[in-house]
């Protein structure tokens, strides 16, 4: 069985973690905002390729799922920070037994490239699909 894994990326409005801060306090913006709207998107190093790469070398179709011909997509979200680290991973969509075997690829994952806001690293959102798919017989 082969698993087929698909690079995009899903954008949103920008979202501050303190409701109440000023939008246009470049400090504020810097330390306590979570971005999702930026210049330049948090990217995995090495860009796709090295993406689907990763994937291809860490995550495994589940036994259960292949037996239970499971396929679909699991939707990831997660916070890339300043320097590059995940936080806050959780899956926003996607069958259970497919989504265990993708946050247990994302546990090892190297640090990705922080996303650009007005020139500086910045703290955002990513939401990242990662297709299952079985392939014929």
């Amino acid at each position: 069985m082969a698993l087929c894994a698909v690079f995009s990326s899903v954008t949103a409005r920008s979202q501050s973690t303190y409701p109440g801060a000023k939008a246009d306090s470049a400090f504020v913006d810097s330390l306590s905002r979570v971005f999702t709207n930026v210049e330049i998107e948090s990217e995995f190093p090495g860009g796709a390729r090295a993406w689907l790469q990763y994937l291809n070398e860490h995550l495994v179709y589940p036994k259960k799922a292949v037996r239970k011909r499971i396929e679909g997509t699991v939707l990831l979200q997660f916070i890339v920070d300043k320097d590059g680290n995940i936080s806050d991973l959780s899956v926003l969509s996607g069958d259970p037994i497919l989504a265990e075997a993708a946050l247990k690829a994302m546990v090892d994952c190297p640090r990705w490239r922080p996303a650009i806001k007005n020139g500086r690293k910045v703290k955002s959102y990513k939401k990242q699909p990662i297709v299952f798919k079985l392939q014929a017989q």
